[in-house]
């Protein structure tokens, strides 16, 4: 490699990445650095040049194409309810003008797919206070305490999901968006940096073909361990993981994810150029 020693892979540490994160770090190359952070956090070390490869916002990545080369290999996704981007409403999905939501500090796509969604069922989001949030309390405080919704992801929205049911309505963004679109949500791409890539070809090839890899590997022969592993982190009985990571959550990039994001580009300049929001 010409610029630097090692090749830096920016992995997110949210539960829905673990088959991908899990296998890398089983067969981890010596030239190869690992660095964790949340969407948020890798998005900005991709745009300062920190890192070379990420699994990166969607919203990130459309809006700079021009610096990012797509890994067409991976993404991540669901193709319906996903399970972890959740909006927690004190009010219907379409009754939600005037309202003040909030959103968390983590994200990128899943808040900039809300605001479609919004105003796909009628809502103008310009009229809408949207507040961020650092998950410093549960949704049912949260929509005690002045907010009329609030979104969460991760994992923290799959526990808050998965916690003992009550009268707050809860709308899966993936299921949401799926019903609006008919295709796939896809929160995450996996990117490269398009000046690294064109001074190190080989080693872009290399890395494609390890997260190739690792989504077989990590579904396949380290998927019991993965289960046990994420179970035990978010104290959530092995069933539920099971279906979150073998059923909700999609790791394969196809011509549908690819029209997904054509779609998410499109309708997020319609309603930027309509109501300012995005």
């Amino acid at each position: 490699m010409k610029n630097r020693e090692k090749t830096k892979i920016g992995l997110i540490n949210f539960t829905n990445c673990l088959p991908i994160n899990y296998s890398l770090e089983q067969y981890k190359p010596c030239d190869t650095e690992f660095i964790y952070g949340t969407p948020a956090e890798l998005n900005r070390l991709m745009s300062e040049n920190k890192i070379d490869v990420a699994p990166i916002s969607s919203y990130e990545y459309l809006r700079y194409k021009n610096l990012y080369t797509l890994i067409k290999s991976a993404c991540i996704s669901s193709d319906g309810e996903c399970g972890s981007v959740i909006l927690f409403s004190n009010a219907d999905i379409n009754s939600l003008n005037h309202c003040k939501i909030g959103v968390p500090i983590d994200s990128a796509s899943s808040i900039a797919l809300l605001k479609i969604i919004l105003n796909e069922f009628g809502n103008e989001t310009v009229n809408i206070n949207f507040m961020e949030h650092k998950y410093e309390h549960t949704p049912q405080k949260y929509l005690n305490s002045g907010f009329d919704a609030v979104l969460f992801i991760g994992d923290n929205a799959l526990k808050e999901n998965t916690a003992n049911k009550n009268q707050v309505l809860r709308y899966d963004i993936g299921k949401l968006w799926k019903q609006v679109t008919g295709y796939p949500a896809v929160f995450g791409t996996w990117a490269a940096r398009t000046a690294w890539v064109n001074e190190n070809q080989d080693e872009f090839l290399r890395i494609n073909n390890l997260i190739i890899k690792a989504i077989e590997t990590g579904l396949g022969v380290y998927f019991n361990e993965i289960l046990n592993e994420a179970s035990a982190g978010l104290k959530l009985d092995r069933q539920i993981i099971r279906e979150y990571l073998g059923q909700k959550i999609q790791y394969k990039f196809t011509g549908k994810h690819e029209k997904s994001l054509d779609i998410f580009k499109k309708l997020n300049k319609l309603y930027n150029e309509k109501n300012c929001i995005l």
